[in-house]
């Protein structure tokens, strides 16, 4: 019984030297060697050297038997999981830290990457805008320009519904061909024509854009062409340069072969 509670005291005395010694452990910089007899070898750097550890401490040195060693107390080299969680847990303090002494780094980099990301912004809104926003514009400047169109401007646009085409090789020099195909209500499709006494003819259509608003009412075409007083009305209102063209050619058939 008595051997019994020695063994139990002893039991107890190297369980409450292992718990002190890992308390100074943790407040220590160095390693600790713990003996099986209760001994505790404190703040030494221990090398294993076989079945023996070196212990090295600023006073002396030892070497003990591995056989004698109850345990071994690592303090002066953390793991690196112990590592890990230390660096995270001073993430805050190093991020406070890095932001005091780099503040004016830290504010001009995210003023840049504002800066940046508004220009961004602004560049896609202003590329997906400005098609939509000047195409606005030109329909309304467009529709504004058929309603003023004056009675020349009309006879030139009757001419399609006249001769039912598409398409007329007109004399893009005449003033009034010229201004509509300015103002995009007419169109040329082809560099290449023909020449005639009123200048070069290229062939012309009603822009695509216009041809919605050239309705027969604005370009006062009259409804009924059976009427007599409304036929001789539009034969005598038809542009000039037809006049001068068809008396050209009527010039020109007259002419027999050989004649100057």
């Amino acid at each position: 019984m008595q051997s019994l509670q020695r063994k139990n005291k002893s039991c107890i005395l190297v369980v409450c030297a292992v718990f002190l010694s890992l308390m100074i452990a943790a407040a220590a910089d160095a390693d600790m060697v713990i003996l099986k007899d209760g001994q505790v070898i404190r703040d030494v750097t221990i090398t294993e050297e076989g079945d023996t550890l070196y212990c090295e401490s600023p006073d002396r040195s030892y070497y003990i038997n591995k056989n004698s060693v109850e345990s071994v107390v690592r303090t002066g080299k953390k793991s690196v999981q112990a590592q890990a969680k230390e660096f995270i847990r001073s993430l805050p303090r190093r991020t406070e830290r890095f932001v005091k002494d780099y503040f004016t780094l830290v504010a001009a980099v995210i003023c840049l990457l504002i800066l940046l990301a508004g220009l961004l912004v602004f560049k896609v809104l202003w590329v997906n805008i400005k098609p939509i926003a000047f195409s606005g514009v030109r329909r309304r400047e467009l529709r504004g320009a058929i309603r003023q169109m004056d009675s020349d401007e009309k006879s030139v646009l009757r001419e399609f519904e006249l001769q039912r085409a598409n398409t007329l090789e007109l004399p893009v020099e005449d003033p009034v061909v010229s201004g509509l195909i300015r103002k995009k209500i007419l169109m040329t499709v082809s560099d290449k024509g023909s020449y005639s006494p009123c200048g070069p003819l290229l062939p012309v259509i009603i822009s695509p854009a216009a041809q919605k608003w050239i309705t027969p009412k604005a370009i006062d075409m009259p409804e009924d062409l059976t009427d007599e007083s409304q036929r001789d009305a539009l034969a005598r209102s038809r542009p000039q340069f037809m006049y001068k063209m068809a008396e050209f050619y009527r010039e020109l058939e007259k002419k027999r072969p050989g004649e100057v």
